[in-house]
């Protein structure tokens, strides 16, 4: 309750820590050049790395922020509390703003409630107004387009390692540019990877990882569609910030109930 007032009250506040998590990344002045061990390979290394990373941690809290494309309409950016736990795997999501979100929260939990997706509505009052739902449902998407087990660090790079995967599986070229970018106060290293042949089991067209080469993890993930005709930068798809990552706070079974 404490760490839910501690949002509320940083979303009351404005966009000093949430807007400066859901800004985009503005390129960072005298940039290094790549790493040359790096360079065969970036992507793979960058998903080893992180996978390494994110293995090593028992648990962690961070601010969320969504934004995603529903329905063919941009949505306003969303601010949530995300809980991730290693052992058993759970994870959880409240979000504090804007107003027409507040208080809406899907939880999973390995090995309560028939591994359904536990989810309360925005405006919904009383324990009775919660709802238990299959990871497929809809409604464990909270008008998103993943449920909550599809958002989070790991996600991200289970993401980008399967669209690697995918493309080397059919055997299309990734192209994949990396360089120095600063994001919610960090020298970050972003990832720009473009899957240019359009295919069915495409995920985007363009997409981008910002990772904190300090910690090995992502802290943004983007996507974008290819560019129509007579432009040069295709529509946002979906943009993911994880930030505040608080590692191994020690997380109990209350926190995913």
């Amino acid at each position: 309750m404490r760490t839910w007032r501690k949002l509320m009250a940083t979303a009351a506040l404005g966009a000093a820590v949430g807007g400066a998590a859901a800004q985009p990344p503005a390129p960072a002045t005298g940039a290094k050049a790549a790493d040359p061990l790096r360079a065969a390979d970036p992507l793979g290394a960058m998903v080893a790395e992180a996978k390494s990373a994110h293995a090593a941690l028992r648990d962690y809290a961070c601010t969320f922020t969504r934004q995603e494309r529903v329905n063919g309409n941009l949505g306003a950016e969303q601010v949530a509390e995300l809980k991730y736990r290693a052992s058993p795997y759970s994870v959880s999501v409240r979000f504090a703003r804007p107003a027409e979100v507040a208080g809406a929260s899907a939880t999973f939990a390995t090995g309560k409630r028939l591994e359904q997706v536990k989810v309360r509505p925005a405006g919904a009052k009383g324990s009775d107004r919660f709802l238990l739902v299959g990871q497929d449902d809809p409604k464990a998407k909270l008008d998103g387009l993943h449920p909550v087990t599809g958002y989070g660090v790991g996600a991200v790079i289970d993401r980008v390692a399967k669209v690697a995967a995918t493309e080397k599986a059919m055997n299309n070229a990734l192209e994949v540019h990396s360089g120095e970018f600063q994001f919610a106060g960090k020298t970050v290293t972003r990832y720009e990877i473009l899957a240019r042949r359009p295919h069915a089991n495409r995920y985007a067209y363009r997409m981008l990882v910002y990772v904190d080469p300090q910690t090995k993890l992502p802290m943004r993930w983007e996507a974008y569609d290819a560019p129509r005709p007579g432009t040069t930068v295709g529509e946002l798809v979906e943009a993911h910030s994880y930030t505040a990552l608080r590692p191994n706070v020690g997380l109990g079974d209350n926190a995913f109930e």
